[in-house]
């Protein structure tokens, strides 16, 4: 498949019209098997007019966003490697070698990062709709981190804070709040809201992470750095390719 691609980038020498069907249809479904790992359900085993099912639909919507625009961005990376850094047009030999490096970073580094977070997103998209069904009874969140020498300096600055479930503290720190977040929440009844002044807030959260995906029915941060600059159309092919499947 990525042969295919690499040989028909080299032959047109330059971007392809539209992104590739096949590549990521193939991203969206190790995508897709990793949410409804984390999750706990899939489309199939939810009832059409629940919660779990509207949100499990919205997560797989930007399954496929996040898809298209990974391809997007790989296929931008293999065109401009038709160009040697000296500004020469590469040989195919040489294009090869190049784009078996980037293709390589993106279907195994990148992709498995992508992976972890992907069944991340799911697990918490799943506990907000638990969240959402019994606030009226367990209106508090706390924040609780895993506590050990891994420990980031954003998840354990945030470890034990209190808030309402309505409060805006989680629209930037519901987790996950970083690669590898391996932070949680858990309802509570009662307690004591920390103030503002009781805790640190982290000022290394990275940009894209401020923001509460589940809340917002997404996988991947709206920020990402695929997303930047990311055409109009590509993402309606993108949507295409998630209703033709």
């Amino acid at each position: 498949m990525l042969q295919k691609l690499v040989k028909k980038i080299y032959d047109e020498q330059g971007m392809p019209e539209k992104i590739d069907a096949g590549v990521t249809k193939y991203y969206a479904a190790q995508l897709w098997k990793a949410i409804t790992e984390g999750y706990g359900e899939d489309l199939a085993s939810v009832d059409f007019d629940t919660p779990d099912y509207t949100m499990l639909r919205h997560l797989q919507e930007d399954v496929y966003q996040f898809s298209g625009a990974k391809n997007y961005q790989q296929l931008k990376e293999l065109s401009q490697a038709l160009v040697s850094d000296e500004g020469a047009i590469r040989t195919f030999a040489e294009f090869k070698e190049a784009a078996l490096l980037i293709n390589k970073e993106q279907v195994t580094t990148y992709l498995q990062a992508e992976y972890n977070l992907a069944i991340n997103s799911g697990q918490m998209a799943s506990k907000w709709e638990t969240i959402e069904e019994n606030k009226d009874v367990l209106p508090l969140l706390q924040f609780d981190a895993v506590i050990d020498d891994r420990t980031t300096a954003i998840c354990s600055s945030l470890n034990e804070v209190i808030k309402p479930v309505a409060d805006p503290f989680w629209d930037m720190y519901y987790p996950p709040n970083h690669f590898g977040c391996r932070s949680t929440v858990r309802s509570l009844s009662s307690g004591k809201i920390t103030g503002h002044d009781d805790y640190v807030t982290p000022d290394k959260i990275p940009d894209m992470f401020k923001t509460n995906l589940a809340k917002n029915g997404l996988a991947f941060p709206p920020k990402h750095p695929y997303f930047v600059g990311l055409p109009e159309q590509v993402k309606e092919q993108s949507a295409k390719i998630l209703n033709k499947k």
